[in-house]
């Protein structure tokens, strides 16, 4: 669970393999649903500005939620390559690359976080 830097809303990643978007300044009224992972979510990280989530699964799929449409962007990484990230969670991708050996398949590492 990850509040948004902005304050508004707050995400849940999940064992049913969704990610939710609940409204705080709404009495935490669900936001929105993002649907797209093959497995339970394990980390998210919000942008700075709020306006994306990006987020891992026990499958390892990094994928890219818009959270302004509400849709799932598909071409996520390319569209928020010059996007700060106000956390750093997923243990998986460029930003993270050294943590792990090469040959390792994802699961000797638990959990990563950057100040």
């Amino acid at each position: 669970m990850k509040y948004s830097p902005c304050g508004s809303y707050l995400a849940v990643g999940s064992h049913d393999n969704k990610v939710y978007i609940y409204n705080v300044r709404d009495k935490y009224a669900l936001y929105a649903t993002f649907d797209k992972h093959n497995s339970f979510v394990t980390a998210l990280d919000w942008s700075v500005d709020s306006s994306f989530i990006r987020s891992l699964c026990g499958a390892y799929e990094k994928l890219y939620f818009n959270v302004s449409t509400k849709e799932f962007d598909n071409a996520g990484m390319t569209n928020t390559k010059d996007l700060a990230w106000d956390s750093l969670t997923i243990k998986k991708g460029w930003d993270v690359d050294g943590t792990r050996p090469s040959s390792e398949d994802g699961s000797h590492i638990n959990g990563l976080d950057r100040s």
